[in-house]
């Protein structure tokens, strides 16, 4: 079920596409899948969640002119490898929890959620791959290869302590924004846009997914955040608001340099001001993609059969959707 949003951000968006997102089943495609695969993927990763990425891509889809039922595998392929990502990312963080229920790995097994995330992947690859579009398959191959490459150099800093906000950038990239540009580039592929335009989409997705995590590291350090409270503290990642408070608290930088752990070097110090710094990064970001949905919309209308004023609609809910991320509470 579809977490819903918030009134103004609804009222943008066609009832149909609502539709399709609550609708879509998260399920794993193939016949021959052990069937307690499939349930503990259905108690876990698969269960609840605000499908924010199908609807993008629904979203994505009818500003560039595809049919919302064309792009059922491919809003479906991006929450699958979404869950997929939580999955081994439970079991890397060591998590007890997930939505407010036992995680996967608590559920059953490391290993258990381990094969369940590589089952997840390797279905994606198979259905995707039945559409017979080989530059999406290609695509999603690298989206899959950057989350890994993301867990693994974000691994590498915690052991090292070698932070930059270049690194967290780079860990973000391809975390979270290699998804959103897919929910974007999908469409724009599939709708037959020329390249320039499916470089924007690129784009588009690119600095939605930064915005996007920039404001959830924020929602880390809010009261009034429906999220876990420090959440990220607790499990020693470094996000972009940590990493901003300790340029602004030297003294304890140093001392998590030196090798105490950051929940024990942690203060209220200067807090303020690491949360408003990055949050004015994710404004910056979140302008960008503003821009870029005005580029398209002017670039659209000469490679597809929509008007004007059907581009002036459907691209109100992508304006929406960039808005309320900027003012997130979870």
């Amino acid at each position: 079920m579809v977490e819903y949003m918030i009134p103004k951000f609804l009222t943008t968006i066609p009832p149909e596409l609502l539709g399709r997102v609550r609708d879509l089943e998260m399920m794993t495609s193939s016949e021959s899948c052990n069937r307690s695969i499939n349930q503990l993927l259905q108690r876990t990763v698969l269960l609840g969640g605000k499908r924010l990425r199908p609807l993008l891509t629904y979203l994505c889809g009818s500003f560039f002119g595809v049919n919302a039922a064309d792009l059922d595998t491919y809003a479906k392929a991006i929450e699958m490898v979404h869950a997929a990502s939580l999955s081994h990312d439970d079991v890397v963080d060591g998590a007890k929890t997930r939505r407010g229920k036992p995680s996967i790995n608590a559920e059953s097994t490391n290993k258990h959620a381990v094969l369940a995330g590589d089952y997840l992947l390797a279905d994606v690859i198979v259905e995707l791959s039945k559409r017979g579009n080989l530059p999406l398959v290609q695509e999603m191959s690298l989206v899959i290869q950057a989350l890994a490459e993301g867990e693994w150099i974000q691994l590498d800093a915690a052991e090292s302590r070698k932070y930059s906000r270049e690194l967290i950038e780079l860990i973000a990239n391809k975390k979270t924004a290699s998804v959103m540009s897919w929910c974007a580039v999908a469409p724009a592929t599939l709708a037959g846009l020329p390249e320039a335009v499916i470089g924007y989409a690129r784009d588009f997705g690119y600095h939605l997914g930064l915005a996007f995590q920039q404001m959830d590291d924020t929602l880390d350090f809010s009261g009034n955040s429906k999220k876990d409270h420090l959440l990220d503290l607790e499990n020693g990642i470094i996000n972009s608001v940590l990493y901003e408070w300790m340029e602004l608290n030297p003294e304890l930088k140093e001392r998590f340099l030196a090798g105490e752990s950051a929940s024990s070097v942690w203060s209220e110090k200067n807090l303020d001001r690491a949360v408003n710094i990055v949050e004015a990064r994710a404004r910056d970001h979140l302008d960008k993609c503003l821009e870029l949905i005005e580029v398209m919309a002017k670039e659209i209308p000469s490679h597809s059969q929509l008007t004007y004023e059907q581009i002036t609609k459907a691209k109100e809910p992508l304006i929406e959707i960039v808005h309320y991320l900027g003012r997130r509470t979870y």
